[in-house]
């Protein structure tokens, strides 16, 4: 792979690649860390890589990183409460540039933002294989198929991975939900 066709990749994919390691790690210092390191890895194994199958091999390569780093910051203290801060920005800003209207209300705005951190706070909840499943099937749009190549797991175990995780994370979310009957 040449050098051009290379950073090619690596501009098509390093936000997907960082949104992932952001949401697993929950901290932007670490998660640009192993994005940069993913794609060191990714230089240095490019002429093995093809540019179909670059993503999952990447985020496959992101997601090991981070959970060696998890690993070994396991008895460590938690994120301060600027790292939060600074997570709750990126992950605002990210579902931001999502958002399809043009002029919501002060409402709308308020009530969507609640929802938003009601959801971000469900997601940092969830186990990380489940967590790991949401955020790329709900957050990145990949398919099934694709999520059960990166994790190198059946697509039936990835289905029934992203069932049970909708499932917790509607029991997380039940005490923000209205009952209007």
């Amino acid at each position: 792979m040449t050098e051009d066709k290379f950073l090619e990749l690596v501009h098509e994919h390093k936000a997907q690649i960082y949104q992932h390691t952001l949401y697993l790690l929950k901290n932007r210092e670490d998660a640009e860390d192993i994005t940069q390191e993913t794609f060191i890895k990714a230089w240095e194994h490019r002429s093995k890589l093809r540019p179909k199958t670059a993503r999952s091999w990447m985020l496959k390569c992101a997601q090991n990183l981070c959970f060696n780093l998890l690993k070994r910051h396991k008895f460590q203290v938690h994120l301060t409460e600027r790292d939060d801060t600074d997570v709750e920005t990126e992950l605002e800003t990210l579902m931001n540039a999502h958002s399809d209207r043009s002029n919501p209300t002060p409402d709308e705005i308020v009530i969507e933002q609640e929802l938003k951190d009601s959801v971000h706070c469900a997601i940092k909840k969830l186990p990380p294989d489940m967590r790991t499943v949401i955020i790329m099937r709900e957050l990145n749009g990949m398919s099934f198929k694709e999520i059960a190549e990166v994790l190198e797991q059946p697509e039936g175990t990835v289905k029934s991975t992203a069932f049970r995780a909708r499932k917790k994370l509607r029991e997380l979310l039940r005490p923000y939900w209205r009952n209007d009957e």
